[in-house]
């Protein structure tokens, strides 16, 4: 192991102290990383050491992060220099107890005007610091919490009524603008413990109320919702049946020996597990098995045991055989049309674990514990693999629309050719430009596509927002669906109009629609919108990344003719708007929505 892994390895322990973790992060940013972001501070308290633990856990996502700090209790000018600065996100950070001085203690007396003054005060405040704010890419907003634990056990405290409306008050006001996340910064004070939390002599002294245990795990919680700061997009979770979806071994066990159940002891907790992996599957996480074993036994323990709680409908695909755990990885990703690098893998065992991390190590594996009482504990540490800020709606039933696409595949074999198969499928396009109440999906579709996305641009909700009302852009979406049923929005369009040139800054979709046809069939619309708002030239380009090899290839396809390759690779096309013939989808019916 090489110094630099040897250092992430020790940063990733937890254990260093501030003076050793900003060693060894100095050592480790010497090197170049792929990805680099900026991220600015603002808080009414002094939070200067979390710029350091943002450092660390983008480092361990394999990402360099440049901090920018703000000015105490500053947040409106914080804002207008970070926009100055180019920084892409923020964390903001109100501090309850600096509301006003000792603003906790103060409560017991304060009148009921005086506290609806400051609510007042405060969602003014925190109105124009979230408008200014639009300019950033994502807002990180901790919401307030207290200090110290609440005098009265009946639950009558002036402080926890107060500090609870005002939250209230800045949710109200974070709901209007898509760029901001919310972080709970209470759990993390819960989850860290108040003793540890915080230490009061340096908030007395110098308005530094937090720890370091905080720092880091608050930090952690932001890469966390970030996806790694971008880095990791799991669609897949993978699971092993026995001792990882139940106790014991059904083949030698029977359905009737396995243990599973929510009253007894280990029965419960894989019964909780489960619980814990349906609710991931209903927010939009494709389920799949892979097991060594007999289908016969495992279908008949998802169909008949009384406390199963996955049953087989919430599984797109399952892998029971006798094959090696690797194989029958490389078969899902390719039946299901994503990267192994989407796939999370729960196996119980260490052969098996360290058989696909030796051999896919683009597999995030993992083990469940040997200490089953730590499973669920490990259960929600992979749900939090696969947070994004919440999934649309468009995206949260991934299990039928699955289903969808392998009927479809099941169809294309009754077929002498490709163009019969697809004029069977009935496909609909409904193409639309500058749908507002898309922008969520729209924005959660380019932060997950990969392998059909042609210059791997990402964009915020608060961007596409941003872009339908700039009169230099327009976005396109498109609503699919077939015979078999709805795919929803499964592609984006981005144009930039820049005198006579429109500009195909980006274009992506999702892998399930892939190869029908729906990729080409919305160009003539799109060349003919750039027409008539006066373009002459329709102008495109292909960035290649690890991921998007597959459409190298794509505007050659389409009919753009190539004007350069980049040292890069990357690929320029430009042709005239008016002469462009993209090729024929007659097979498609296509409607437009503007």
């Amino acid at each position: 192991m090489n110094v630099p892994d040897q250092l992430l390895t020790t940063l990733a322990k937890g254990d260093a102290t501030l003076s050793q973790l900003t060693q060894m992060i100095a050592v480790l940013e010497q090197r170049e990383y792929p990805v680099r972001l900026s991220i600015g501070i603002s808080s009414s308290a002094t939070v200067d050491s979390l710029g350091t633990y943002l450092r660390k856990h983008a480092l361990l996502a394999g990402v360099r992060a440049d901090i920018m700090l703000g000015n105490y209790d500053d947040p409106i000018g914080d804002v207008d220099q970070f926009v100055r600065a180019g920084v892409g996100q923020m964390v903001l950070l109100p501090f309850f107890d600096a509301l006003l001085p000792a603003f906790e203690a103060q409560l017991g007396t304060m009148s009921a005007d005086a506290v609806d003054a400051k609510e007042a005060e405060l969602r003014a405040r925190y109105r124009l610091v979230f408008g200014k704010a639009r300019a950033l890419r994502l807002v990180w907003l901790g919401n307030f919490h207290r200090m110290n634990a609440s005098a009265d056990v009946g639950g009558d405290d002036v402080a926890e009524a107060v500090l609870a409306r005002f939250n209230a008050a800045l949710r109200e006001e974070a709901a209007a603008f898509p760029n901001i996340r919310l972080i709970d910064t209470g759990d993390v004070v819960r989850t860290v413990g108040r003793q540890t939390a915080f230490d009061l002599r340096f908030y007395f002294r110098n308005k530094a109320p937090y720890s370091g245990a905080f720092m880091n795990e608050l930090a952690r919680r932001i890469a966390q919702a970030s996806r790694g700061f971008g880095t990791r997009f799991h669609k897949v979770l993978v699971l092993d049946c026995d001792n990882t979806l139940w106790g014991g071994v059904v083949g030698e066990d029977l359905m009737k020996g396995i243990k599973l159940g929510p009253y007894d002891y280990p029965g419960n907790i894989f019964w909780r597990v489960q619980h814990e992996f349906a609710a991931l599957e209903r927010s939009g996480i494709v389920l799949c098995l892979c097991t060594k074993n007999n289908p016969a036994d495992v279908d008949e323990v998802l169909r008949n045991h009384p406390s199963m709680v996955l049953r087989d409908a919430r599984f797109v695909s399952k892998k029971v055989n006798w094959e090696d755990k690797p194989s029958n990885l490389r078969a899902l990703a390719a039946e299901l049309n994503v990267g192994l690098d989407s796939m999370v893998f729960v196996d119980d065992s260490a052969f098996e674990c360290e058989a696909v991390r030796q051999q896919l190590p683009m597999v995030t594996t993992v083990q469940v514990p040997s200490t089953l009482s730590e499973y669920p504990r490990v259960a929600r540490e992979i749900a939090e693999l696969f947070l994004a800020g919440g999934v649309s709606a468009d995206g949260a039933d991934k299990t039928a629309l699955y289903r969808q696409r392998a009927g479809a595949e099941s169809a294309k074999a009754q077929f002498d050719n490709q163009e019969a198969y697809l004029a069977s499928l009935e496909l609909k396009v409904a193409l639309a430009r500058n749908v507002v109440a898309s922008g969520g999906r729209i924005s959660e579709l380019s932060l997950k596509s990969n392998q059909f996305n042609l210059t791997m641009r990402r964009y915020t909700e608060a961007e596409v927002t941003r872009m339908m009302g700039d009169e230099c852009y327009a976005v396109y979406s498109l609503n699919v669906a077939d015979k078999f049923g709805p795919a929803g929005l499964t592609g984006v369009a981005v144009l930039r109009y820049e005198g006579q040139l429109a500009t195909v800054e980006n274009f992506l979709m999702s892998c399930r629609v892939i190869g029908r046809g729906v990729e080409t069939a919305i160009w003539a619309r799109i060349a003919a919108d750039a027409v008539a708002r006066g373009c002459t030239e329709l102008g495109a380009e292909f960035i290649p990344s690890p991921k998007n090899a597959q459409v190298a290839d794509f505007y050659d396809r389409l009919g753009l003719p190539l004007q350069s390759i980049s040292a890069d690779g990357a690929r320029h096309y430009r042709a005239a708007a008016s002469a462009f013939t993209p090729p024929d989808t007659s097979w498609i019916e296509i409607s437009y929505v503007e």
